[in-house]
Parts: C-alpha cells; sequence; structure tokens
C-alpha cells in the first residue's frame, strides 16, 4: 500500500489550495470488482441533491447511488475503508472526527452523460446552527477505469484553477469537504465509485 500527497509533506496544513491526497493500492483488482457485484446486485436509484427538487437535480447531477451500511457482506469493505481513512487523515489532515455510518456507491452512465457539476460535500447553505457535526473530509473510491470522460476535478471555486487529479482504478481520493468538486460527463461505458463523507464537530 502507499499514499501520497501533492505536500509530499506529512504536517497538517492550515493552507488548503488543493489540499487533496491519495492512497493507491488500498484493494485488489479481484477485490474491487467484489464490491462492483455486490453493489449492482443490490440496485441502485437516482441521486438527488439536498434541495430534493427534481429539476434542479437533474441540472446539477445525473446519477445513480445507493448507500451501504456496514453488513455481512460489507463489514471487509468498512475494515478496510477505516484503516485507510484513519491512515490518511493523521498524516494530512489532523481533523477531529467521529466516523461515518455508510459509503455511496455511485454510478455514471455515457447513456445521458453522468455528471455532478460544481458542488461541497459540506453543504455549509443546508445547515442548522445548532447542528453539531459535519462532513469534514470526502474520500471517492475508484472502482473501474473502462469508461471514458467523467474527469474529477477539484478546486476553490475558481474554473480556471480547477486541478484534475489522476482517478486510477482503485484509487482512493481525499480532500476537505468544504472544496468545490465536480465529475465531468462521462462519455462512454459507466463510471463507478464509493463516496465516503466522514463527520465531526463543526469547522470554527
Amino acid at each position: 500500500m502507499k499514499y501520497n500527497t501533492i505536500y509530499n509533506d506529512p504536517t497538517p496544513r492550515s493552507r488548503v489550495s488543493n489540499a487533496w491526497s491519495y492512497w493507491d493500492d488500498g484493494f485488489t483488482n479481484e477485490e474491487l470488482q467484489k464490491i462492483i457485484d455486490y453493489c449492482e446486485s443490490e440496485g441502485t436509484h437516482r441521486g438527488t441533491i439536498f434541495s430534493g427538487n427534481q429539476e434542479e437535480t437533474e441540472r446539477v447531477r445525473k446519477s445513480n447511488v445507493k448507500f451501504h451500511s456496514r453488513n455481512d457482506s460489507t463489514a471487509w469493505i468498512f475494515d478496510r475503508l477505516n484503516f485507510i481513512i484513519q491512515a490518511t487523515n493523521e498524516r494530512f489532515y489532523n481533523f477531529d472526527l467521529n466516523g461515518y455510518e455508510s459509503f455511496q456507491y455511485t454510478t455514471y452512465n455515457a447513456d445521458e452523460q453522468g455528471e455532478y457539476n460544481w458542488h461541497m460535500d459540506m453543504c455549509l447553505n443546508h445547515m442548522p446552527d445548532n447542528m453539531y457535526e459535519t462532513r469534514k473530509l470526502s474520500m471517492t473510491l475508484q472502482l473501474n477505469d473502462d469508461y471514458e470522460g467523467g474527469e474529477f476535478q477539484i478546486n476553490n471555486g475558481d474554473e480556471a484553477g480547477a486541478v484534475t487529479p489522476e482517478m486510477k482504478k482503485g484509487r482512493a481520493l481525499f480532500f476537505p469537504s468544504f472544496m468545490c468538486h465536480r465529475v465531468k460527463p462521462v462519455t462512454k461505458g459507466i463510471r463507478r465509485s464509493i463516496v465516503v463523507w466522514v463527520v465531526g464537530p463543526k469547522f470554527i
């Protein structure tokens, strides 16, 4: 297993510009396919956004998803993710985290140019003042590479400054949940991934 960051430096930074990191080889190709087979057998439904408005959702997001909790079939996935998440946070972010309850299996299909336009996982506009926990660290695990398009981009909201990390098969990409990011339209095949949002006390 190996992991790296654009900083090449294990010291947590207060500066968050392009503060993404990644972990490679956390899962074998056989294990990635096992995850796909299980998630596909469980089915998916249409992805939504916080407003719940279908018309607005279709302008922003075209994807199918399903949340998976820990059970006898997924326990090994959670155990592996827990190790990768904890190690990455301790080395690069040092966020105060309380964990996560589920992972989201997500597919983007070229038949509808599946995409997810610019957004933040932290959803600042939808956080009640009395909410104690919020999403703090986001992770996306790339399950396949037999598709075209669907590039993942991340930045601080400046289109000209968008960074496109290489999302090779098996790579787990991490970034603070308040950073803007998107998945560009898939032009061939189906893009498959797992997404995790790790929560903790709100940033001060």
